[in-house]
C-alpha cells in the first residue's frame, strides 16, 4: 500500500510538472478562436453589402425598363386612338429617315424631341414613322399598313448614376 501511495505521489508531480508550462495556453487558443470567428464576421458583412448592392441595381434596372417600356406603350396608345398620324400634327412622331441611332442615344435630342410621359417625368417618347409596311396590299382602294418604330427612355439627368433603359417597339396602323 505504501508503494501504491509513493506510486500515485509521483504521478501527481509529474503531472504538475507537465501542467506547470501551461497556464497561458487556454488564452491563446481563447485568442485564435477569436480571431478566426471576427474574420468570418467581417466575410459575412462584406458579402451581405455586395448582394444589396446587386439588388438595388437589379431593383434599379427593372424599373428603368418598365417605366421606358411604359412610355413606349403610352405613345402607342395615343397612336392608336389618333385620327391623323403627321409629324405636323404630333410633334413627338417623327418622319421617315430623320432619326438616328446616335440620335436615340443622345440626351439633347431627347430633351428636345421626346414628349414627357404622365407616368413618370423622367421617361420620354416619341415614333417614327418607317413608311407602308411590307405587308400592305398595293391596291389603292384598300387602305395602306403604315409601320412605325415607337421608343421609350427612363433617364434621370440629375441622377445619372441610376442609368438608363431604352425600349423599341414596332406599330402598324391601317390609313
Amino acid at each position: 500500500m505504501a508503494r501504491e501511495q509513493q506510486k500515485a505521489k509521483g504521478m501527481r508531480m509529474m503531472e504538475k510538472r507537465y501542467l506547470k508550462g501551461q497556464e497561458g495556453s487556454v488564452l491563446i487558443v481563447a485568442l485564435l478562436i477569436l480571431v478566426l470567428l471576427t474574420l468570418i464576421g467581417i466575410s459575412v458583412t462584406t458579402t451581405t453589402e455586395v448582394e444589396i448592392n446587386i439588388a438595388g441595381n437589379e431593383r434599379l434596372y427593372k424599373e428603368n425598363l418598365y417605366l421606358a417600356e411604359s412610355g413606349a406603350m403610352e405613345c402607342a396608345q395615343k397612336m392608336q386612338e389618333a385620327t391623323e398620324l403627321s409629324p405636323a400634327v404630333q410633334s413627338w412622331l417623327k418622319g421617315l429617315g430623320t432619326v438616328t441611332n446616335d440620335d436615340i442615344l443622345n440626351d439633347a435630342y431627347w430633351t428636345a424631341n421626346g414628349q414627357v410621359s404622365a407616368v413618370d417625368s423622367n421617361t420620354r417618347y416619341l415614333a417614327v414613322e418607317e413608311g407602308v409596311s411590307s405587308d400592305s396590299s398595293l391596291d389603292m382602294t384598300k387602305t395602306r399598313l403604315h409601320s412605325y418604330a415607337i421608343y421609350g427612355r427612363k433617364f434621370n439627368t440629375s441622377r445619372p448614376d441610376q442609368g438608363q433603359s431604352i425600349v423599341k417597339i414596332g406599330f402598324k396602323k391601317a390609313f
